[in-house]
């Protein structure tokens, strides 16, 4: 088999992420690419996009929210996403496997057809989470005394999403949540688009990698992946990695472009080993459990960065985890200040200070 370098491994993510040459897509296309966006911070889809997406602004997201073209929505790892529509019920299949095994493992006498007809009907318009858990304390078993166990049985049992405004770049108010009401492919089948998607956007990568990312057993999507035409690769390690045929490994021999990245970027969660995206003196567990926003410097975590505004200003501060090579500071300051910009209301009246603690 083929044996990788990190190096080709890190220039191959940029790539697919479209972090080495901006997508020229709209924001549907874009997320459908590169598989559903972190969203628990309200903002972070906005600054994901930015850094991958020509020309992108933050009303061509609202839209494809407005339309339903994008729905926000809790799927992988149980955490909330932006994920393409017309893919949500994949996904949303794939994720909630293990969720039902765990809940008629819990309560094998519960009635779940009487469970999930009565949600249904309370869900035949939006309802706020305090509704429904309200509602379904009442359905569920008595020693499911849990206060968060009738919201999480009414996702797993039901396909729910989150009404627009929620979403919307500063919105934090408390969503309402909506039935979607396609209907769910088998799990083989979601399995197979699922994969399909994650080694597009990934690629090459290991069934561990898969598994951390979607948050379930590899023997969830091991059926999907046997569906497609895979070859195998081997990392530097030895490590057995999958990537869809006729797909580009780069050669990884070239610089890369620096880029300024979300709370809880994909890029960053997407792997059980993450040294493609991490130099070694980085901590990845630290970064990716607070949820930094970090700048990469030829593909690697280097520094991580905070933004705050006021008014038509924004100031963004750069601080290093790694020593920044100084032909690449003007590159980090330009793509700081693009970045910051996009903070703002209104980012052709406004103006943007970047510091790179260090460096002056």
């Amino acid at each position: 088999m083929e044996r990788l370098t990190d190096a080709q491994l890190t220039a191959t993510l940029m790539a697919r992420q479209g972090l080495l040459m901006p997508l020229r897509i709209g924001a549907a296309a874009a997320i459908r690419r590169l598989t559903p966006l972190q969203g628990q911070e309200p903002n972070a889809p906005y600054v994901a996009l930015h850094a991958r997406v020509a020309g992108f602004s933050h009303d061509r997201l609202q839209r494809a929210l407005a339309r339903r073209t994008v729905v926000k929505t809790t799927i992988n790892r149980g955490t909330l996403h932006l994920v393409a529509a017309v893919d949500y019920p994949a996904y949303a299949q794939l994720w909630r496997q293990p969720f039902l095994r765990a809940w008629r493992a819990r309560h094998p006498d519960a009635d779940e057809e009487k469970i999930l007809a009565d949600l249904s009907t309370l869900l035949e318009r939006p309802r706020t989470a305090a509704e429904i858990r309200e509602h379904g304390a009442a359905l569920l078993p008595p020693e499911a005394g849990e206060r968060w166990e009738p919201l999480q049985v009414a996702r797993v049992l039901l396909p729910l999403v989150q009404e627009p405004p929620a979403g919307f770049w500063g919105v934090r108010a408390r969503p309402h949540f909506a039935l979607d009401r396609r209907p769910l492919p088998s799990p083989e089948v979601a399995a197979e688009l699922v994969t399909t998607r994650y080694l597009g956007a990934f690629g090459p990568a290991s069934r561990h990698d898969i598994a951390v990312w979607l948050g379930v057993p590899q023997k969830d999507f091991e059926a999907g992946l046997a569906r497609l035409d895979l070859r195998r690769l081997t990392a530097a390690d030895g490590r057995e990695l999958l990537d869809r045929r006729g797909t580009r490994v780069l050669r990884g021999d070239g610089s890369l472009p620096v880029r300024l990245l979300a709370r809880w970027d994909q890029a960053l969660l997407a792997f059980a080993d993450r040294t493609r995206i991490f130099p070694p003196e980085v901590d990845s567990g630290a970064i990716t459990l607070s949820g930094a926003q970090t700048v990469l410097i030829d593909g690697r975590v280097s520094a991580t960065w905070t933004c705050s505004t006021a008014r038509d200003r924004a100031e963004l501060v750069v601080e290093p985890l790694v020593e920044i090579p100084a032909g690449r500071l003007d590159e980090v300051r330009h793509e700081a200040t693009r970045t910051a910009l996009t903070h703002l209301s209104d980012s052709t009246q406004g103006s943007a200070t970047v510091h790179v603690l260090g460096h002056g």
